[in-house]
């Protein structure tokens, strides 16, 4: 290739003005407070400008060096809120740049051998923004992933790695390099000491700082491939399996009277982490719970296995143990569990769509399979909401306090299958899974003697979701061609109609707006109601799945104490 004297020249000079603004930033550093905020501004303002520009990044952090770059981060602590932050993200992303493309420009300042004499706090700052090279990040944290010196039984990890938490979330490929070949104990022992340093110092008050317990979780996620659009490679997958097989096992620090240490609780600020990595993992969930396979009293193995459930396919096999240990993590409050729902409810569609169409409209045989399935999960989660909250009471309102809002604002179960989710916000995903696994002892049948005195029971959040949970699966059978023994259209049911000029059904939003035709609406359901013996009826299929659901949700939700 020929050698471009330009081009040349047009580097070396990009060079050359990224070392300037370097001494200017430097300057205003030793100054200190008393330098202008103006100034700051103005400069970093440049760097953000030319922050995609390899040469002149490279100019700017030869200069400054990692100890120059930390005093002007150092100074950013004057400032308070976003513009501190914002300056923050725009120097990392601007090493970021300079370490991928121009390494060699940078000087030996920035190996990672000469970075392991940098204060590990001051580091993990400089390294907490931007996608840096996998090879070199993972040279740079690697020594720092270790035990410190001391007795086998009490050597602890060192803490020093709980500063490049933000840098492992935002490069997850090197959180796999670190972590996915370390032994199951060695594993949890690290996460423990992570999880207890994040615990101790969750949230810092100056304005350049992590939250650490969120960044733990997020590490966690992003390192199982949570936030990636595609589908998880093999090595997320694996960073996956070992997260969900140690968070619910976390121990507090081995002594000489207790060699296994104490049951530790998850970082508050990760919780809801850990709730998106279950969401994200819904078949391995699923596959998990399961209390008829045979695998139930074994270990978590990472293969894959076979399933009776169409379209399961679980990329690794959790024990009962482990699923439910794991749920245990994010099961404190509805907030933390609202992404393991939204993420359920995404997959249940999957399974229901992939079992009606193997079924046809005439049986349920994989249909019943993908329920029962569902079931096991839904009661193993009521058992881990247990466990953690006592009670349910807390988690109960706030899906029913969810249901009304969703009604409030007109949207329906019907616009939910008729859409197959694609036009309906995610954050609406969990309603499906609300609907599937609804804690409601309640029945239809209670509705067969509503009259005028008790029409404000309809009120009760329990009845309504119950009534709203049959609308659907009776919609969603129709859907998958099941018919319906007795059509909406039935004279009996039209004062008033409980279907539009179409001879639909109106949307449940609606109904419930009239109690005289809500009532219209379970008369209806009844009618429906199994004792045909024609599995190819709405009525006979709902109840048969419901038996199935019920059943496998009963077994789950009264059986813990052999998981723990």
């Amino acid at each position: 290739m020929a050698f471009d004297e330009k081009d040349l020249a047009t580097r070396t000079l990009a060079n050359d003005e990224g070392r300037k603004l370097a001494e200017t930033l430097a300057g205003l550093s030793r100054t200190g407070p008393h330098s202008s905020r103006n100034d700051y501004d103005r400069a970093f303002e440049q760097l953000a400008d030319r922050g995609r520009d390899a040469d002149f990044t490279a100019g700017f952090f030869a200069v400054l060096g990692p100890k120059g770059a930390a005093a002007v981060l150092r100074e950013l602590n004057h400032y308070r809120g976003e513009s501190a932050r914002k300056h923050w993200k725009t120097m990392g992303e601007a090493l970021a740049t300079a370490v991928a493309r121009r390494p060699k420009t940078l000087g030996p300042a920035w190996e990672p051998e000469s970075l392991g004499k940098v204060r590990a706090a001051e580091l993990g700052l400089l390294l907490g923004h931007g996608r840096f090279p996998s090879r070199w990040l993972t040279e740079v944290v690697r020594p720092r992933v270790q035990k410190s010196p001391g007795d086998e039984v009490l050597a602890r990890w060192t803490a020093d790695l709980s500063h490049f938490l933000s840098a492992l979330a935002n490069n997850p490929e090197t959180a796999r390099a670190l972590f996915n070949d370390l032994p199951r104990e060695d594993l949890r022992d690290l996460f423990s000491e992570l999880n207890k340093e994040v615990s101790l110092y969750p949230n810092e008050h100056d304005a350049i700082a992590f939250d650490l317990e969120a960044e733990f979780g997020r590490m966690l996620a992003a390192g199982a491939g949570v936030f990636e659009k595609h589908s998880p490679g093999p090595g997320a997958v694996r960073f996956a399996f070992n997260a969900m097989t140690t968070m619910g096992d976390l121990r507090t620090g081995a002594d000489f009277r207790n060699p296994e240490g104490q049951p530790m609780e998850v970082a508050e600020g990760a919780r809801i982490f850990m709730s998106m990595l279950a969401g994200a993992y819904a078949a391995e969930i699923i596959e998990g719970a399961s209390f008829r396979d045979a695998n139930r009293t074994g270990n978590s193995v990472f293969e894959k296995t076979d399933t009776l459930i169409l379209g399961l396919n679980p990329k690794f096999v959790l024990s009962p143990g482990d699923t439910y240990r794991f749920m245990k993590t994010f099961a404190d409050s509805a907030e933390h569990m609202k992404p393991f729902e939204e993420g359920m409810g995404r997959f249940s569609r999957h399974l229901m769509d992939s079992a009606a169409a193997k079924d046809q409209g005439k049986n349920t045989e994989y249909l019943g399979r993908a329920f029962t399935g569902l079931g096991y999960v839904a009661g193993m989660q009521i058992a881990a909401t247990n466990a953690v909250q006592k009670e349910m009471d807390e988690y109960d309102q706030k899906m029913r306090d969810r249901l009304f809002f969703i009604l409030g604002l007109g949207v329906d179960a019907a616009g939910f299958a008729a859409s197959g989710l694609k036009l309906v916000e995610t954050s609406f995903d969990d309603f499906i899974w609300f609907l599937i696994s609804k804690p409601s002892s309640e029945t239809i049948d209670s509705y067969k003697d509503i009259d005028e005195t008790r029409l404000d029971k309809l009120k009760e959040g329990n009845r309504l979701a119950t009534l709203g949970s049959e609308y659907w699966i009776f919609h969603e059978l129709k859907r998958y061609g099941f018919s319906y023994k007795v059509p909406p259209t039935d004279p009996a049911f039209s004062h008033p109609p409980i279907t539009g000029a179409n001879g639909n059904l109106l949307p449940f939003g609606t109904l419930a707006k009239d109690p005289k035709a809500l009532k219209n609406l379970a008369d209806w359901l009844i009618s429906n109601g199994s004792g045909s013996g024609d599995k190819s009826t709405a009525g006979e299929a709902a109840a048969e799945i419901d038996l199935l659901f019920t059943g496998a949700k009963g077994k789950t939700r009264d059986n813990p104490a052999p998981w723990g």
